[in-house]
């Protein structure tokens, strides 16, 4: 059910803010803030072995904006980053801000994760983005990486949905944790796996060693968007990409060896509209 190693695979930072939440005892935001942080960092949530060094970074700031008693809501700003080879660049790879938090928790109740059961909505919720993250992470070091931990987060999705809680529903047009793994996983959106891996293995990774191949590399990576937006001109999964990466896209064609970025800039332009101000950054 539970298994606590020396080597797990997430070193993640946990955050409350109940700065919005008046007239309540404080101590029991602190009692769960350590108790999040204990549940999601010494969990294992694989059967690899991962050295201190390999463990995936992120970053989930809880921020509470409600709360009745032992009930509790509001939103979860998640975030991830990478290392980059030959670097001590660190590239966000996930930035997803969840809208639809709510959960039930009792100062001092064990947090204990079975994935074969939906015991709370918060173990849900932070299961579910531990192997979002775990997913992503993989995603960016191997071809069609991640599969495993996608399908992991989509069995807690899917179990999820007996709750009743918002954001785990299938729904269509909705914009919320379901349709995140689903897309991820559809075939559909494939090349948002494509990307991920091209950008970070084939471009990033070699930054330091030869910027302008690795430009090039970005950029034909990105260019494999334009397959998936004529399938789908509203996809989440790909906003959520631009949500982690549109600042460092701006810096790196906005700085170093030029490499020609018109086609790029055409596609971003229509791919990511909220955007444009950074793509006219491209020199």
């Amino acid at each position: 059910m539970s298994s606590i190693g020396n080597a797990q695979e997430l070193k993640c930072v946990i955050a409350i803010n109940s700065e919005q939440v008046s007239g309540t005892n404080r101590q029991v935001f602190k009692t769960l803030e350590l108790a999040l942080n204990e549940f999601v960092n010494k969990q294992m949530w694989t059967s690899k072995t991962y050295k201190q060094e390999e463990r995936v970074e992120c970053a989930m700031t809880l921020i509470i904006t409600s709360r009745t008693s032992n009930s509790f809501s509001g939103t979860l700003q998640v975030n991830a980053v990478r290392p980059v080879y030959g670097s001590s660049y660190k590239t966000p790879i996930f930035n997803f801000k969840d809208k639809d938090i709510s959960f039930d928790y009792t100062e001092y109740d064990p947090l204990i994760f079975n994935p074969n059961m939906f015991e709370s909505n918060l173990i849900s919720l932070m299961s579910f983005y531990a192997y979002t993250i775990l997913g992503v992470d993989a995603a960016t070091f191997s071809p069609q990486g991640g599969e495993a931990y996608f399908n992991q987060a989509l069995d807690i999705a899917n179990l999820a949905q007996q709750s009743n809680y918002e954001g785990w529903a299938e729904r269509r047009n909705q914009q919320n944790r379901y349709a995140l793994i689903d897309q991820i996983l559809a075939m559909q959106h494939k090349e948002y796996r494509e990307v991920l891996y091209d950008y970070h293995r084939s471009g990033f990774d070699n930054y330091a060693s030869d910027v302008k191949k690795s430009k090039l590399a970005i950029r034909e990576a990105l260019l494999k968007f334009e397959k998936l937006f004529r399938r789908n001109q509203n996809s989440f999964v790909v906003r959520t990409f631009f949500d982690a990466k549109a600042d460092e896209i701006a810096a790196v064609f906005s700085d170093g060896p030029e490499v020609d970025t018109e086609n790029l800039f055409n596609l971003l332009s229509r791919i990511s509209p909220v955007n444009s101000s950074k793509w006219e950054k491209f020199n």
